[in-house]
């Protein structure tokens, strides 16, 4: 356990909160969830955006700049002070607990908590995007899905497009339910210009072994999702720990 300061209590459940986890590192989650935002304010809904703690930063004019959080920022139409949306950002490109120790630090737990807290007051919806995939470390004790459960909502899940991909949704989707996290879909984005042979059929595939809803298909480069995010929010479709995710008449 780190000897970061107990982290407070969590804010209360809020059905109002996406949590966009990947199934892996570099599947195009901020790409996702940037689209997400970016309907969702042409809808006419007001949409804080939220990345609890980025590694791989950058240093410009003696700012540590997150791209992905600048992207998040830029779709919600520059909303509050960008420094916000991701508040603990550090240089290495690293897990962000091993990016923070190579500077000497920790992720603090009580500011990936607060932070959250201070970027939705007042909005509708918040789009809270993960660092790597669900199960990977945000800090010396939490895992993605350990804040996912802290800020309720629901969770999107983003998967890259390619080959091997069944496996890696499949596997998450089970790890979100070992969490009793509520998951309101998945999206195939593709996330690079060359793809494989098997984009044309990992979505027949997918919905053969699961019956938790595909919400879409991303091209590389697309500019919509083509998802009514307000419409799903409001229905609340979300699958629940109960039930297994993988069907079992699948041979059916």
């Amino acid at each position: 356990m780190g000897s970061n300061p107990p982290a407070p209590n969590p804010p209360a459940p809020n059905p109002r909160v996406l949590f966009f986890a990947g199934t892996d590192t570099d599947v195009g989650k901020t790409h996702v969830a940037s689209l997400a935002v970016a309907e969702l304010r042409h809808s006419g809904r007001c949409v804080a955006v939220y990345k609890p703690v980025a590694s791989g930063c950058v240093d410009r004019d003696g700012e540590r700049i997150s791209g992905d959080a600048m992207s998040l920022w830029e779709a919600s139409g520059r909303r509050g002070d960008w420094r916000s949306v991701c508040p603990q950002r550090f240089l290495a490109p690293l897990a962000p607990p091993q990016a923070a120790a190579a500077e000497g630090q920790q992720v603090d737990e009580t500011l990936l908590i607060r932070g959250f807290t201070d970027v939705a007051a007042g909005s509708e919806i918040t789009i809270v995007e993960g660092a790597g995939g669900l199960l990977s470390p945000l800090s010396e004790r939490w895992l993605n899905s350990d804040l996912a459960a802290l800020f309720g909502g629901d969770v999107v899940i983003v998967a890259a497009n390619r080959l091997g991909v069944i496996h890696q949704v499949l596997a998450t989707l089970s790890a979100a339910e070992s969490f009793g996290l509520p998951i309101l879909g998945v999206v195939l984005n593709t996330p690079t210009a060359v793809s494989d042979g098997s984009v044309a059929s990992n979505a027949a595939a997918l919905r053969r072994w699961t019956d938790v809803p595909l919400l879409a298909e991303v091209p590389y480069g697309g500019v919509a999702t083509g998802i009514d995010w307000a419409s799903l929010l409001a229905e609340r479709r979300a699958t629940t720990a109960g039930g297994s995710v993988i069907r079992r008449d699948r041979g059916a």
